[in-house]
């Protein structure tokens, strides 16, 4: 069984050893609780909305990687930190993963993009990125990725647990968080993780609203709009036993 930890908070602007400082104390926290994985919000280690974002802006982001990498380490858990990192095709919107030892498992880099400065800012990612932990397989998507029922769906496909989402999700779209992302879990009857942002930046307001759902649409941790600390045990029986009632994906490959 897999204790999932989310943390639902803002890093400190404009300020990486102060941000570090925060994941250090979190990621404490989370492990001392018996948690195996950790995920943090999008854009947490850099801030998400940086108006006039360019790579320079960046580049010290790889040694503040670096230093997660070995607080997942030192915590013995491992880590999904959102971060906007360079990349060889431009600045990328990512996700990335450390193991329980501080390996760097992957980079998971948002593919669809939300809004005209994201659109201007980042370059899309185009693959999926997948890891294990805890015995369960785990998929990443960013946060407007979770609203396309066709990428979650393909990581149920191959085979996914669950899925992870650091997310910025922002007023008026509460909705999302409320009722979209229960569904997603399930209609695809897997565990998800839902880890959003709080307060303000840059004219943006962040609703809070993090969640982990389990794989009848059940909420297993949940949070409102202040910074928290969310943690669920997630069972692969409850997986087994939701699947084999009626398995939505059997269903729809014996219909192919």
């Amino acid at each position: 069984m897999l204790k999932l930890a989310l943390w639902q908070g803002a890093g400190v602007a404009n300020d990486h050893a102060a941000t570090l400082s925060e994941v250090e104390r979190i990621v404490s926290d989370a492990a001392a609780s018996g948690a195996g994985l950790i995920v943090f919000p999008e854009g947490y280690l850099t801030g998400y909305h940086i108006p006039g974002l360019t790579a320079a802006d960046l580049s010290d982001v790889e040694a503040a990687l670096a230093r997660v990498g070995r607080i997942a380490a030192d915590n013995a858990i491992s880590v999904v930190m959102g971060s906007h990192v360079l990349s060889n095709e431009g600045v990328r919107n990512a996700a990335v993963i450390f193991s329980s030892t501080g390996e760097e498992l992957g980079r998971y880099y948002k593919r669809l993009l939300f809004g005209p400065w994201e659109k201007e800012t980042f370059t899309p990612g185009r693959h999926v990125t997948r890891f294990e932990v805890g015995g369960l397989n785990v998929g990443v998507l960013i946060c407007y990725d979770v609203e396309f029922p066709e990428l979650v769906r393909e990581e149920a496909q191959a085979g996914a647990d669950l899925v992870v989402v650091p997310t910025a999700l922002m007023a008026p779209h509460d909705r999302i968080a409320r009722q979209l992302v229960p569904v997603r879990a399930m209609e695809n009857q897997l565990f998800l993780g839902y880890a959003n942002r709080t307060g303000t930046e840059h004219g943006l307001d962040f609703v809070g609203l993090s969640s982990i759902n389990g794989p009848n649409g059940e909420t297993l941790a949940s949070a409102e709009a202040d910074q928290k600390l969310l943690f669920a045990d997630l069972d692969p029986d409850l997986l087994r036993r939701e699947r084999a009632e009626n398995s939505y994906l059997e269903d729809l490959d014996r219909n192919d």
